[in-house]
């Protein structure tokens, strides 16, 4: 936020770019809460696709909605007169674009309801409609627009301008006939240059906030529960950010929106940082649908060629220059800097994922491709520097532990990083760099991927400072994988498992049961299974069959039970498998909710997995067979238990 906030930034990156080692943390068990909606078919094995909502019910499979996050847009002028406005023409054609591409508004009310309630979901491309003052032409184009259309918008208002009856504005009684229309909700009007004394309080900012909430409320009889920021701020001071989230804490705002760079607001991002895409008045309706696109959670797989004369919008420079030559990305520092930094758009949010660079050469300096990096937070990293290949983690204090290294081929050479759950995996031209994976460190649950160069002595005596050419780039989110086998796997399994372990995060063997009111276990277990998760650092959940559904009178007792099984110290948690038919009475619910519950307070996780149209020797204790689940989903924010579905 602003000039003394970006100085900040830098300075965050150049820690994050270089750093000394320490211990590797270690990763703690995660209490994961997901709920099952679709259905996706295999080539190989069984796999499957899990949505989300609270209660795994048959009728939520193939429910459109959006449960991960938002996009908003800020919009200035539009009027045919002013010469930096977006044009009316313009403004309906892009108005009608986004209804075209199938993007839904939303009003913050609905909102902070799904922010709070995990039941509640947005529509299918949920779309913020943002305007930073209520100029008079652009708010009686919008809402024409607006009406034909079926849309809606906020504004952020300054209740000082309409009292000053400035006739650029809507006047209070134009203001009131929209609101009351309800296609559109007001904000106040935040860090406006003209109270620059203020933005240097917290306490101050929050008065002025509260004054001019309650103003807004008497005169327009509506909550107002929202407050932007939408001019960086002026002052020279670095604790920007932390004054402006006491702010809006303080005065009591459920929403702020703060400057930035554009991303799109996921449910877990903090109330009072959600950012917004600022329009151009020069985008064309293809312009304006790109930018949603691009900013969007990214959930396909991303290749960049470098074919075009210019790089591809999805890049966002940090710091440092981008440009194409001979075909390749060239990143480099500026003069007189150390680095440069550059993120992907839409991975902000990435859990699981890939990504694989094919580079010229070595380049000039160091050179860094990121991934689950968010600033101030763990992350993983593998990169080429002074003649060597690194793979190191970054700790929350800033140092960096290298984790692996080798090194580094002459001439053009291919490096892949991959992160699975609690795993890190590293490749050089195809060739492993570590011969088991390693381990994320603690807290780094998600983040942008990011590449980055670094000089440490900043330019050389060529006034050239850090440099990279990339002929290629590749990456994706990765869909969660795991494994149910039986208790004693034959060989076919075991070659399954080694063709797939890269691509795994859980194995489960099948140990326990439940049928005919009786609890069985696995006669005798193969411990080369755990022995081969641990090797791999697999989460290991042995398997606890439901053949049938579940009775009052049992209820407490199989919690017991599996709470006894689930205290094995090797057992990371349990993996309870079952048919969706019998998930769906409440008993099972409040059975599954009990016992994760039960188990996150042993520090273990529950894992749901539902199969529907199993034989009855499906999950037998002998029975030679892998099945693979395949979550599918993998940006969204989970928090109790995981469900997967298969046909």
């Amino acid at each position: 936020m602003g000039d003394a906030m970006m100085a900040t930034g830098q300075t965050d990156v150049a820690n994050e770019l270089s750093g000394n080692a320490r211990p590797v943390a270690h990763w703690r068990n995660l209490l994961w809460w997901m709920v099952l909606a679709a259905v996706l078919a295999a080539l190989r094995g069984t796999e499957y696709l899990s949505g989300e909502s609270r209660l795994p019910a048959p009728a939520s499979i193939g429910a459109v909605g959006e449960n991960e996050a938002f996009i908003a847009l800020a919009f200035g002028k539009v009027s045919s007169t002013h010469e930096f406005a977006i044009s009316p023409a313009l403004f309906r054609a892009q108005m009608a674009a986004l209804k075209k591409a199938g993007y839904s508004t939303v009003g913050l009310s609905q909102i902070v309801r799904w922010r709070h309630d995990d039941e509640a979901m947005l529509p299918e491309k949920p779309l913020l409609l943002t305007f930073d003052e209520p100029h008079r032409e652009t708010m009686e184009t919008a809402d024409e627009v607006f009406a034909s259309l079926g849309m809606t918008g906020v504004v952020f208002v300054d209740p000082n301008v309409l009292d000053r009856r400035n006739t650029q504005m809507v006047s209070w009684h134009r203001l009131e006939q929209l609101v009351e229309s309800g296609r559109w909700e007001v904000g106040v009007s935040g860090c406006r240059d003209t109270d620059i004394a203020d933005l240097a309080s917290a306490e101050a900012l929050a008065r002025r906030f509260a004054r001019e909430r309650d103003a807004l409320e008497r005169r327009l009889g509506r909550a107002v529960i929202s407050v932007d920021c939408p001019r960086a701020w002026k002052f020279e001071r670095r604790d920007g950010a932390e004054i402006w989230r006491q702010a809006v804490e303080s005065a009591s705002f459920a929403v702020g929106f703060a400057t930035g760079p554009w991303k799109a607001n996921y449910r877990d991002d903090p109330a009072f940082d959600f950012r917004r895409i600022r329009v151009a008045r020069d985008w064309g309706e293809s312009d304006l649908v790109s930018q949603l696109e691009i900013q969007a959670p990214r959930r396909k797989p991303f290749i960049d060629r470098f074919q075009s004369a210019q790089p591809a919008p999805d890049w966002m420079v940090d710091s440092g220059e981008i440009a194409i030559e001979d075909g390749m990305l060239r990143l480099s520092s500026k003069p007189g800097e150390q680095g440069a930094l550059v993120t992907l758009a839409g991975t902000a949010h990435w859990r699981d994922a890939r990504v694989e660079a094919e580079l010229e050469d070595q380049g000039r300096g160091q050179f860094w491709i990121s991934l689950r990096q968010r600033q101030g937070e763990p992350f993983v990293r593998l990169g080429v520097s002074e003649g060597e290949i690194l793979l190191q983690a970054r700790n929350r204090d800033g140092s960096f532990n290298r984790l692996g290294s080798r090194k580094a081929p002459t001439g053009a050479m291919t490096l892949s990083l991959r992160v699975v759950g609690s795993r890190v995996l590293a490749f050089v031209n195809g060739y492993r760099l570590l011969t088991r994976p390693a381990e994320v460190p603690e807290g780094a649950h998600y983040g942008s991927l990011m590449i980055a160069v670094w000089n440490d002595r900043g330019d050389d005596a060529a006034g050239v400072g850090a440099s990279i050419r990339l002929k290629r780039i590749e990456a994706e989110p990765l869909p969660r994988k795991y494994g149910i086998v039986s208790a004693m796997p034959k060989a076919a399994v075991w070659t399954k498992l080694r063709r797939e372990v890269d691509e795994m995060y859980m194995l489960s063997p099948s140990y326990f049961a439940w049928a005919g009111g009786a609890y069985k276990e696995a006669r005798h277990r193969d411990l080369a299974v755990e022995i081969f998760a641990r090797h791999h650092r697999l989460k290991f959940q042995p398997a606890l069959v439901l053949e049938d559904p579940i009775q009052p009178s049992d209820a407490v007792a199989l919690t017991e039970k599996a709470l006894s099984w689930a205290d094995d110290p090797a057992f990371d948690g349990l993996n309870v498998v079952m048919k969706p038919a019998n998930v769906e009475d409440q008993q099972s619910k409040d059975f599954l909710a009990g016992l994760s519950a039960r188990l996150a307070e042993k520090g273990k996780t529950l894992t749901v997995t539902l199969i529907g149209d199993w034989e009855r020797d499906t999950f037998s204790f002998v029975h030679d067979n892998l099945i693979l689940v395949q979550d599918g989903q993998t940006n969204v924010s989970v928090d109790e238990y995981t469900m997967a579905s298969v046909p």
